[in-house]
Formats: C-alpha cells, structure tokens, sequence
C-alpha cells in the first residue's frame, strides 16, 4: 500500500473543556513522511490536548484533521491504532503484566479472533525491545521497574504497532542522559530508514531543537510560531510564550539554537 508524502493535516483545530475558555484556538499544520516535529510551550498552553486530539483520543470543537489524506472521523479507534501509536507522559499501569506483555499490546490491532497471534506479531515485539534496550526486562514487574525502564518499554509497546505516526508525550522526561541520546537516536534512525514520521512534545527546549526538523510553539492555546528551530527559537517568541527575558547560544556542531533562561 502506498501512502501520501503528507501525513497528517490539521485544519482550523478548536478545542474546548468547558464553555468558558477555549484551550485550543485556530490550530493549522501539516506534517510530512520523515518528519520530526517538535511541540513546545509553556505548561497549559495545549500540547498534550493537541496529541490527544490527532490521536482519536478528543475530539475537536471545530475543524478537521486528516490522517494519511482521509478525516480522522472515519477511522475507528482499532483503525487508528494501526497508523499512529502514542507514548503517553504517564506510563504507570495498576496491572502486574510483565514488560514483554505489555509490550506485545502493540500487536492487539493486527491480531485477528481466528488466527490469534501470529509467529511474526511475536518477532516484532522481540525486534522493538531490542532496539530499545529493553530485552533484558522481559520478565520483570512493569510496576517494579524505574520510571525510565517503563519509558523505554512503552517506546517499545509503540513501535511494536509498526506505525506510520508515532507521537510522544515528553517521552525523555524519565530518561538518563544516556538512554535520552540513544532514544532520540533510534528515532532518528526509524524517520530515515522505515518513513515514520514523529509528533513529539518537548519540556526541554535544547532537546527539541536538537531533534526537531520543526517545531509548534503553542502559548495560550494557539500557535505562537511554526518554523525550524532557527525560526521559531530566537529571543522574542520565547519571552512572549515562557515571560522570561533567555540567552540563546548556537549549538558548535549542530548549529541549532540553545536556550539558557
């Protein structure tokens, strides 16, 4: 099956909890095969609503997305869940699967009621844990491991869905630094070599510059800036969305802005 080089469109995006305020306002973007964009923005000002939104999860007030060229609305959750997977901020879960269990969930929409799992769903999941580096966890407690192992058995979970989007909800936030560069670099690979194509949510604006080939910033519920890292982080949009006055730097090898609030 072949698939269009947009991805994803988002068109005129309104979003609302309550009728008083509008958390998200007038949200337009398109993102590419191969692409990695990048979310930032202060705390409230709409990003982990905006992955819900693409993800099927909300629906939007006003608007329309379009996943590989057709409206969201007529795809079921199981349909989405096959094109686009989610690594949610909070990967804690109340059940005592075992990692590699909760890590073959990933395969539950390819599995069909007669056939059951397939020889291939099991090597997927195996082949995800590997380059995640998280084999060795196979076995254990999901609730008795560190915050940062289950990161990197959710990142497993989501590439085990073979997705053609995946989105990330601050997925470094419990991450060593080392594990943040090797993460990020398993990433990067996937865009290049299988065309998938990333939403990520940043906290850490160097991170997001480093990785992103664009970047959102949202402040109050709209877009504030949509650009490379070159355009979107320089001193003006930053004091207008975080109130502070940064220092930004040049990155010596990358030549991406680095921001010193």
């Amino acid at each position: 099956m072949s698939f269009p080089k947009t991805i994803l469109k988002v068109e005129e995006v309104n979003f609302s909890y309550n009728d008083y305020q509008k958390t998200l306002s007038n949200i337009n973007f398109s993102v590419s095969r191969g692409e990695l964009l990048g979310i930032i923005g202060p705390n409230g000002s709409g990003k982990t609503t905006l992955l819900k939104i693409i993800s099927g999860i909300l629906k939007p007030g006003k608007g329309n997305i379009f996943l590989l060229g057709k409206n969201l609305n007529i795809f079921s959750i199981k349909k989405i869940s096959k094109y686009v997977s989610v690594v949610p901020q909070d990967t804690w879960i109340a059940f005592s699967f075992k990692a590699k269990e909760v890590v073959f969930m990933g395969r539950i929409p390819y599995i069909s009621r007669i056939k059951g799992e397939t020889i291939e769903d099991y090597r997927i999941s195996r082949e995800a844990m590997v380059k995640t580096q998280s084999l060795p966890l196979s076995e254990k407690n999901i609730q008795k491991i560190s915050g940062g192992e289950r990161q990197r058995v959710f990142i497993a979970k989501a590439l085990t869905q073979t997705p053609q989007l995946l989105l990330l909800d601050e997925f470094t936030s419990h991450l060593d630094l080392n594990y943040k560069y090797e993460m990020l670099n398993l990433l990067k690979k996937a865009l290049k070599e299988e065309g998938l194509t990333i939403i990520s949510v940043f906290h850490d604006l160097n991170l997001a510059s480093i990785a992103s080939h664009r970047l959102i910033l949202l402040n109050e519920g709209k877009i504030e800036k949509i650009g490379t890292p070159q355009e979107v982080l320089n001193e003006e949009n930053l004091q207008k969305a975080y109130r502070v006055k940064p220092i930004l730097i040049n990155h010596p090898d990358l030549k991406v802005p680095q921001v010193i609030m």
